[in-house]
This record gives structure tokens, sequence and C-alpha cells, in this order.
């Protein structure tokens, strides 16, 4: 359960991660090139963030409690 856990959260902080990546402005070679590429980053963080968020909330939701 533990890797369960560990897993869940790696993911959680990695979409952050992407999210707070592609947010950043920095210089590119072409502007549309990397506006495209850091929208997709941050869509893909989002998405990251949702689903670990859900598997948390579930696992929270549907456990034994004492």
């Amino acid at each position: 359960m533990t890797y369960f856990w560990t897993g869940t959260v790696v993911v959680l902080l990695t979409g952050i991660g992407l999210i707070v990546w592609g947010s950043l402005s920095g210089p590119g070679r072409s502007g549309g090139d990397v506006a495209a590429r850091r929208t997709l980053q941050t869509q893909i963080g989002a998405l990251m963030v949702v689903v670990s968020l859900g598997v948390l909330v579930t696992a929270y939701l549907t456990a034994d409690w004492p």
C-alpha cells in the first residue's frame, strides 16, 4: 500500500511541477512552438493533478476507518 501512496503523491507533484514549468515565461526560438508546448505541459499537468486528487479522495472515502 505504501507504493500506492508514494506513486499517487509522485504523480500529484509531477503534475504541479508541469503546471508551474508550463506557466513560466522565457525566451524561445519560435514563439508559436514554445506557447503550444507550454500549453500542452500545463494541460497534462492539470490532468495529472485531477487524476491524483481523485484517487486520493476516493481512497479516503472508501477507507475502513476504525
